[in-house]
Order: C-alpha cells, then sequence, then structure tokens
C-alpha cells in the first residue's frame, strides 16, 4: 500500500464513522420506537384484561329481593365439604339488595365498579375493586352500586342449617339517595 492509498483510507474512516454512528443511532431509535409501540400494546392488552369482567353476569335476580337490575352467576353451591354457596353478582347502576341479614355471616370481595355496603342505623360506607366486606352474623344491611356506576361482586354466603339468608324490606329510594349525595 502506498502512501496515498494510506491518506485515503485515513480520511474516509471519520466518515465510515460517522455513518457507523447514525445507522446505530437509527437501529436505537427504531428498537425504542418499537419498545415504546410494544408497551403501549402491552399496556392496552392489560387495560382491556382489567376491564374484562372475571364472570359471565349471569341470570336476572329477582326484583322480590333486589331493586334495580341485578345477576346472578352461581360460582360454587354448597355441598358435602363446604357450608356456603359462592356467587358472583351485577348490580347495574342504581341496583341494590333489599334489606337483609345473614345467619352465619356474608363475606364479599368487590371485583368491578364501586358501590355501598351499609349496616342499619350505621353510615353506609363506600366500596370498590378489591374491598373485602366481612358481614357478621345476623347484622341487618344491604349493598349494591352506586346511582351512577355498575358494580360486581362474589358473595360468600355461610349457611346455618338450610338457611343462608332472611330478606327483608327493600332500601328505600330516600335511604339510596341519601347515600349517594
Amino acid at each position: 500500500m502506498n502512501y496515498k492509498d494510506m491518506i485515503k483510507k485515513i480520511k474516509s474512516r471519520p466518515i465510515i464513522l460517522v455513518i457507523g454512528g447514525i445507522m446505530t443511532i437509527a437501529a436505537c431509535n427504531s428498537s425504542n420506537e418499537k419498545t415504546a409501540n410494544t408497551d403501549t400494546n402491552n399496556k392496552t392488552e392489560m387495560e382491556e384484561q382489567n376491564n374484562t369482567a372475571l364472570f359471565p353476569r349471569g341470570e336476572k335476580l329477582s326484583n322480590e329481593w333486589f331493586s334495580g337490575t341485578a345477576f346472578l352467576h352461581p360460582l360454587l353451591a354448597r355441598d358435602k365439604n363446604n357450608d356456603f354457596a359462592l356467587g358472583s353478582v351485577t348490580f347495574e347502576p342504581g341496583a341494590r339488595t333489599n334489606w337483609h341479614t345473614h345467619p352465619k355471616g356474608q363475606v364479599l370481595i368487590v371485583t368491578e365498579g364501586g358501590g355501598f355496603y351499609q349496616e342499619k342505623g350505621k353510615p353506609a360506607q363506600r366500596i370498590e375493586k378489591g374491598d373485602v366486606v366481612n358481614i357478621p352474623e345476623n347484622i341487618e344491611h344491604w349493598h349494591g352500586a352506586t346511582a351512577t356506576s355498575k358494580m360486581v361482586h362474589i358473595a360468600v354466603t355461610n349457611y346455618q342449617g338450610d338457611e343462608n339468608v332472611t330478606w327483608l324490606k327493600p332500601v328505600t329510594d330516600g335511604e339510596f339517595n341519601e347515600v349517594n349525595k
């Protein structure tokens, strides 16, 4: 290699380094865009999964014990191993149970939306997704959605003998409107 060829090689190296650097930056940006797009897609997918109901809505419940529109999807019936019933209850906005009691208590696990739980003579408690309500035996109470949002909860209802609930009178519109102020 002669002197002129060596000079040409040396002079072309910065250009090659610059081009190589630009290509590296472009590749990184492309990779970052792909990562950002993947992160956005994953976030959207997770949001969709979080907004997907855990269980089907189930069958409409009787307005004999509920005000508004509510549905029950039974999850587990009482059997020789489990002295309780388990079900997913969906309350459309404004829907709620009548006042009622459970001879061996009940547990509510809110899985979607928000609503209220109220014991007779006490202020209503706001309940939301992720809340667990442990209801003692024979406490008169009601629970349901807010006036403007639906709520879904899993109810674990214990039996005493053949009984697991005693239904009482409906929650009045006045009582319901008071907790929704």
